[in-house]
C-alpha cells in the first residue's frame, strides 16, 4: 500500500479547502488546545477542520455525529498528525524540493489545474503558496515515516497464501473426493540426521531445480536427466490419484494449480525438499480450481514523458488537443499513440494489453477504472509523465498459480498492513508527551 500516494493528495486538497476558513481577520489572538512534545495545535485549526468535515458530511448526506464526539474525534486526529510529523523530523526523513515539485503536479493533476494555476488558486484564496509547500512537505515526511514504519512489520508468509486460496478454493476442491489429479515429482532427498547446513544445502539446490523445471517443456524428461546415480535428487510419476490418496502436503499446495503447471515453491517433508507438477487434473475438480477471478482491463495509452524544458502546462495541452481529436473524429487513438506515444507500446497503438488490478500505477489505475469501454480519460499525471488513456474492453478472468499467489499476497498484506498501522499510531501515541487544554 502506497501510503504517501494516498495521503498527500487527500491533505492537500484539504488545505486547499481549509484556506478560506484560515484567513479569519476577527481573530486577533489564536488559542492553543494541545501541546505535542515540542508542536502546538489551536483552536482557529481545529474549528476550520471540523467545518471541513461537517461540509464533507452534508455533501454527502451523512449525519454527523454529536457535535462533542465529533470535535474529540478530529482533534486526536490533529494531535496524531503532529506526533507524525515531528517523529519524521527527527528521523531526518526528508522531502526535496525537486520530490516537492513533483508531488505539486499531481495535486494540480487531480484539480485539473496546471501547477501555475494551482499557485493562483491558492494566492486567490488568501494564502501565501511556499506555506502551502511546506504543509504539503510535512504531510509527505509523515507518509514516508508511515510508509518505513508500517512495512518494516509487515510480513506475509507462504502458509498465510496457501490458506487465503485454500479458503476461495474450499466447498469446490476440498470435497471434490471422487475427482484425480496427475501429479509428477523430482525429491532432493535429505540425509538421515541431517544437520541443519545439509538442510539449508538441500533446500538450495531445490529452489535451483525448480527455477529449472520451472521452464522446461517436457518435467519427466528433464528429471530423468538430473535424478543420476549419487545426485541426491529422485523423479517419482505419480500419475493419476484423488485426493484421499495423496499427503495432505500435495493436495494443500496443488490448490489453485492447473492443469499444466508447477506448484510455484518446494513444498518440505521428512524426507526431504519436493518439486511437483500438476500434469493433468479430471473431472469437476479440474473445473474450479483457480477460481479467483478478477476484472481485467485492456487499454491504450499515450505517454508523453517529463523532459526539460517541457512543463506539466504543455503536456496537458497537448495531450488535450489529442483528446479533441479523437472526440470529433478527427483522428483514431492507435494512429496518434504511434505518432507521438513516447514509451514501447507506440508501435502497437499504445495498447498496454490485459491488466489485473495492481499491475499500474495507482495514479493510471484510478484513472482507467473510471473510464468506461472506448472512453477516453483527461491528461493523468504519474511518476513516468502525462498519459492519455482509453479503455479498449473488459473481462472477468480467471488467475494463473503464480498470478493467484501474487494476488493473495497483496490482498493479506493490504488486511495486515491497517492493522499494524492502526496499532503504531496507538503506540506512538502512548509515547507522546499530550496536554490537551481546556478551551472556552
Amino acid at each position: 500500500m502506497k501510503l504517501a500516494n494516498i495521503v498527500f493528495s487527500a491533505v492537500a486538497l484539504m488545505l486547499l479547502s481549509e484556506m478560506p476558513l484560515a484567513q479569519n481577520k476577527n481573530r486577533s489572538i489564536d488559542e492553543v488546545i494541545a501541546v505535542v512534545d515540542t508542536s502546538l495545535v489551536t483552536k482557529l485549526e481545529l474549528e476550520n477542520r471540523v467545518a471541513l468535515i461537517e461540509k464533507q458530511f452534508k455533501a454527502a448526506n451523512r449525519a454527523l455525529p454529536p457535535a462533542d464526539d465529533l470535535k474529540a474525534q478530529v482533534l486526536e486526529r490533529l494531535i496524531s498528525e503532529r506526533i507524525q510529523q515531528n517523529l519524521a523530523k527527527e528521523a531526518g526523513i526528508k522531502v526535496s524540493d525537486k520530490d516537492l515539485d513533483r508531488i505539486l503536479g499531481n495535486i494540480a493533476a487531480q484539480s485539473k489545474l496546471s501547477v501555475a494555476e494551482l499557485k493562483l488558486k491558492v494566492e486567490k484564496e488568501g494564502a501565501n503558496f511556499n506555506k502551502y509547500k511546506e504543509e504539503i512537505r510535512k504531510e509527505v515526511q509523515a507518509a514516508r515515516l508511515r510508509e518505513r514504519e508500517v512495512d518494516a512489520r509487515v510480513q506475509v508468509s507462504e502458509s498465510e497464501i496457501d490458506s487465503y486460496i485454500s479458503e476461495k478454493n474450499r466447498g469446490k476442491v476440498l470435497q471434490a473426493g471422487n475427482d484425480e489429479i496427475y501429479l509428477a515429482q523430482l525429491v532432493v532427498a535429505l540425509p538421515v540426521n541431517a544437520s541443519e547446513s545439509d538442510v539449508l544445502a538441500a533446500k538450495n539446490k531445490a529452489e535451483d531445480v525448480l527455477k529449472q523445471a520451472s521452464v522446461e517443456k517436457d518435467f519427466l524428461a528433464y528429471g530423468k536427466k538430473i535424478a543420476l546415480p549419487g545426485s541426491g535428487v529422485r523423479v517419482e510419476d505419480l500419475g493419476y490419484r484423488t485426493l484421499d490418496r495423496l499427503p495432505q502436503l500435495f493436495v494443500d499446495g496443488a490448490q489453485g494449480v492447473g492443469s499444466n503447471q508447477m506448484i510455484p515453491r518446494v513444498l518440505q517433508s521428512g524426507a526431504g525438499f519436493h518439486i511437483i507438477k500438476v500434469i493433468d487434473r479430471k473431472g469437476t475438480l479440474a473445473a474450479n480450481v483457480q477460481n479467483i477471478v478478477v476484472t481485467q482491463t485492456q487499454a491504450r495509452h499515450i505517454l508523453l514523458r517529463h523532459r526539460p524544458g517541457v512543463t506539466d502546462l504543455e503536456a496537458q495541452r497537448r495531450l488535450n488537443g489529442f483528446r479533441d481529436q479523437i472526440k470529433v473524429k478527427a483522428s483514431d487513438f492507435a494512429l496518434l499513440a504511434k505518432k507521438h506515444s513516447e514509451d514501447g507500446s507506440a508501435p502497437n497503438g499504445g495498447n498496454l494489453g490485459w491488466m489485473s488490478p495492481g499491475e499500474l500505477v495507482p495514479e493510471f489505475e484510478q484513472a482507467m477504472n473510471q473510464l468506461n469501454i472506448n472512453e477516453v480519460s483527461d491528461p493523468v499525471r504519474t511518476e513516468f509523465g502525462w498519459h492519455l488513456i482509453q479503455v479498449v474492453e473488459r473481462r472477468q478472468a480467471q488467475l494463473s498459480a503464480d498470478k493467484q499467489r501474487d494476488y493473495a499476497r497483496a490482498a493479506i498484506r493490504e488486511k495486515k498492513m491497517d492493522q499494524a498501522y492502526q496499532d503504531w499510531l496507538r503506540q506512538i501515541r502512548d509515547a507522546a508527551t499530550v496536554e490537551i487544554r481546556q478551551s472556552n
